[in-house]
């Protein structure tokens, strides 16, 4: 008898457990939320939340989720690499620079990003904040990684018109956008290869063409 009021006590338990287990399953962000919630010092959870929140564009909730996947996992450059795309979105550049610097010296995840990638980010910031010439060094170490990166050669072709325009010489400027249009032509054809072509190629060619 006792045995039996047990059972008879625990199923309904067990049956709303699972049913609002299942409610969490219904919605991918729904679940990673709950999961990030239950889970404060899981390195997945925390991330899977962390790019919940950034697509709903919730910065802060995303960063605060990113940070807590780095604590947990030290050695993973992805939840450095996020918040530093973050912060470029919010136009944080110093802050930017920062996090991606940091993510360049960690171990990447070939599924879920590309080195490259994170070294063009890092570019990227670099280049906001006035560092021309070190952002073009770490395009050229992303193209090392993979020479048929479009975004990294047509970023390539804008830094070295950049780096020309900045130190105020008239003489290199011609060679700087002979280098510039080649860059931004190789970018062009790996698009159309690959049936991803991006406007902005386009509109950058036309602009070295004047």
């Amino acid at each position: 008898l006792s045995l039996g009021f047990t059972v008879f006590i625990l199923i309904p338990v067990f049956c709303t457990r699972t049913f609002l287990r299942v409610l969490d399953w219904s919605d991918p962000d729904v679940l990673f939320v709950v999961d990030g919630v239950r889970q404060p010092s899981s390195a997945k959870t925390q991330f899977n939340l962390g790019i919940t929140y950034m697509q709903q564009q919730k910065w802060d909730e995303a960063v605060g989720a990113l940070v807590r996947c780095a604590l947990a996992d030290p050695m993973s450059g992805l939840p450095y690499w996020r918040i530093g795309q973050i912060e470029i979105l919010r136009g944080n550049f110093p802050a930017a620079e920062q996090w991606l610097m940091e993510a360049t010296t960690k171990f990447g995840a070939s599924l879920m990003v590309k080195d490259e990638e994170i070294f063009h980010d890092a570019a990227v910031a670099l280049y906001q904040n006035g560092k021309v010439e070190m952002a073009m060094e770490y395009l050229h170490m992303a193209l090392t990684m993979n020479p048929d990166f479009p975004k990294g050669l047509n970023n390539l072709a804008c830094a070295t018109l950049g780096a020309e325009y900045s130190q105020g010489e008239e003489r290199g400027r011609y060679d700087a956008v002979d280098r510039a249009a080649h860059y931004v032509s190789q970018a062009i054809q790996l698009s159309e290869a690959s049936s991803i072509q991006n406007p902005l190629y386009w509109q950058n060619m036309l602009f070295l063409a004047k």
